[in-house]
């Protein structure tokens, strides 16, 4: 008999073609969870790493079962389509995972209003729509979870005397992810509102950051880093995402979360996505 966490369970997970939905779809793959994977890229024909085939082929080649959808998350009326499909296919939906989002790194003051509507729509709308239309199927089943992928851009910048010494500082400065912390900032609010709102149902909302950038093939090509710098390996995410995947929401919901952190709070050992060989434990002290 498996023993596997995710054992008979229908996950949905969004931004599913590359970086840290990736990982997540082949770490619950590997638990025993029949994997709905969302994204715009189903075919590697665009010029950008990973793809919808791309993960559904590794998942597949470990004997998981996923399906693919593609779909543009910024059009409202189309991503209500996406939870009536996968429930039609697998007859429920037990985990949606909120990952998808959009970013572009540019200063403030050059970021045109229709750039902040995409980030909004995309980042906190998309997530919303998604819960809403997961949620009935979950409070009928009577148990769900809801993990929305944020970021620690969310966090405020401390205010003046500015110490442009101060890596922190300078990253808040420089980094161009005002709008997108912003957003994240509103799916934090978002997700404790839903959590506390939903009490009682069996359903527990979750969000869940990196304490560092993730050492995915994107981050690497797109910002500015090397493999030389200290970054969180995706397993990290995808272990933690799982942790949120399971556990009684009873004890754990309405939580904004870091990976590394509720790794340790939990007493777990990362595992790599295969779910095969313990990791090593990352030291995020410098991140």
């Amino acid at each position: 008999m498996s023993n596997k966490i995710l054992d008979g369970k229908v996950a949905l997970i969004t931004g599913a073609s590359r970086g840290i939905g990736a990982a997540i779809a082949k770490r619950f793959a590997a638990e025993g969870a029949i994997v709905a994977l969302v994204a715009r890229t189903l075919e590697e024909s665009d010029g950008r790493d990973g793809s919808l085939r791309e993960t559904a082929s590794a998942i597949k080649a470990l004997g998981g079962e996923c399906h693919t959808i593609q779909a543009d998350l910024s059009d409202p009326e189309g991503r209500t389509e996406i939870v009536d499909e996968v429930v039609g296919r697998f007859r429920k939906i037990d985990i949606l995972v909120n990952n998808a989002a959009w970013l572009q790194f540019k200063h403030i003051t050059q970021v045109p209003h229709k750039h902040l509507n995409l980030g909004f729509e995309i980042n906190l709308g998309a997530p919303h729509d998604l819960s809403r239309g997961a949620f009935e199927h979950m409070k009928s089943q009577g148990a769900g979870w809801i993990v929305n992928i944020s970021s620690a851009t969310a966090d405020n910048p401390p205010p003046a005397p500015y110490d442009m010494n101060d890596r922190y500082t300078s990253f808040n400065k420089d980094g161009g992810t005002t709008i997108y912390g912003a957003t994240k900032a509103a799916l934090d609010r978002l997700t404790t509102g839903w959590a506390v709102e939903v009490a009682g149902s069996g359903i527990a909302v979750n969000s869940l950051a990196p304490v560092a950038a993730v050492a995915t093939e994107g981050a690497l090509a797109v910002g500015g880093w090397d493999k030389g710098d200290h970054m969180e390996p995706q397993e990290t995410m995808a272990e933690a995402a799982l942790q949120l995947s399971h556990r009684s929401p009873e004890n754990l919901t309405g939580r904004i979360v870091r990976s590394i952190p509720l790794l340790k709070e939990l007493k777990i050992v990362t595992k790599s996505l295969d779910g095969e060989t313990a990791l090593p434990d990352f030291d995020y002290s410098d991140s």
